[in-house]
């Protein structure tokens, strides 16, 4: 038993390896902005978002980006707010800044169907994709932009959530920046992972050439991964790591509501075993080494401890390594109760995914 348990777990260690080594000996660029990019369109879907919608359309007021090349389309999405009113007030003050209003829901998932209209009533030749609850930063567009433009790869950037001096907020800015370390370092050896919709950038072509959100139109969640798997398909992928282009999100505030978007996020994991049969590997051996910890806590004690040690060391030097990389900072305690709380939470969402057990807003 002790041999099966340790040999469990052995290729997520090797997965481990191969994250750290693609952190280190990845590609290293300097930022280069281009002045006279390709028209650019920034979308973004909007429900209910009052509160934080006016400090991202600021944010994006004040790119340094040629404006006569650059708009700003959002969809509201049915809100019940005064979303519909602020979007309204930036749109008749700025004539980059664009409006589409959805009245009812459709077949098709609601934020997969605003974003698709979005693309469709587009200038751009390249589009960028953030979350209405984000932050970002002055040189965003042109960063995330020009390197679309070199590469003509779908652009996954960073995104860091923002912590308020919570030990809930503290474990998802840790457990966020794994997952963003997670697929930068496996990029580097080929893998394409996953992105956050909070920070994308691609080809409006690529995205009409995979027939936009056809095949998943029905999925409340998942439309970033699928936009990074299908697109780098035919183009390739590449990760940002200049750090103008980091986006910033806010935290979920209890603890259900972060467990139910880890499940929403998990959900698609399903999908990956024909898209991308070794990110479903990677994710299969991230959760039976967790089981394994578990189990080997009824079988044999010698076993528990260096499993659980094992992966502290390791995930520990992926965090450092992402912390640097991605400027976020580290807490070790709140690193110590993530760590050694996740058997039991990989357990709770990767289950909830497989079944489904989420919501979201309709």
């Amino acid at each position: 038993m002790e041999l099966f348990l340790l040999f469990g777990a052995g290729s997520y260690y090797c997965f481990i390896v191969m994250i750290v080594s693609g952190l280190l000996f990845r590609e290293r660029t300097s930022a280069k902005y281009e002045q006279s990019l390709p028209f650019t369109t920034v979308v973004i879907a909007a429900r209910n978002e009052e509160d934080n919608l006016p400090s991202l359309l600021d944010d994006l007021v004040n790119q340094k980006i040629d404006k006569n090349k650059f708009e700003v389309i959002i969809a509201n999405d049915r809100s019940v707010d005064k979303t519909e009113e602020i979007i309204n007030e930036y749109s008749n003050k700025y004539k980059f800044i664009k409006a589409i209003h959805i009245i009812k829901k459709t077949e098709v998932a609601p934020k997969k169907y605003a974003l698709e209209n979005a693309i469709n009533d587009s200038k751009g030749e390249i589009i960028l994709t953030t979350d209405a609850d984000c932050r970002v930063s002055r040189d965003w567009a042109i960063s995330m932009a020009s390197l679309v433009n070199q590469t003509d790869k779908v652009i996954i950037g960073y995104s860091k959530v923002s912590v308020q001096n919570s030990l809930i907020h503290e474990i998802q800015k840790i457990d966020f920046l794994g997952i963003m370390a997670a697929n930068g370092g496996l990029l580097t050896n080929g893998i394409v992972c996953s992105g956050s919709g909070q920070n994308l950038g691609y080809k409006k072509e690529d995205f009409f050439d995979i027939g936009g959100f056809e095949e998943v139109k029905h999925r409340e969640s998942g439309d970033d991964m699928y936009i990074v798997q299908k697109i780098s398909k035919i183009k390739g992928a590449k990760f940002n790591y200049d750090k103008n282009s980091f986006v910033t999100t806010l935290p979920k505030n209890s603890l259900p509501s972060y467990i139910n978007q880890r499940i929403r996020w998990s959900s698609n994991s399903k999908l990956t075993l024909f898209t991308s049969p070794l990110f479903f590997l990677f994710l299969t051996s991230a959760f039976l080494v967790n089981i394994n910890i578990l189990i080997s806590l009824l079988f044999s004690l010698n076993t528990f401890i260096i499993l659980t040690v094992v992966k502290f060391l390791l995930e520990l030097l992926v965090l450092n390594i992402g912390s640097k990389l991605f400027l976020t900072r580290l807490s070790f305690f709140s690193y110590v109760v993530w760590n050694l709380t996740q058997p039991i939470y990989i357990l709770i969402v990767g289950i909830g995914g497989l079944a489904d057990k989420f919501t979201w807003k309709k």
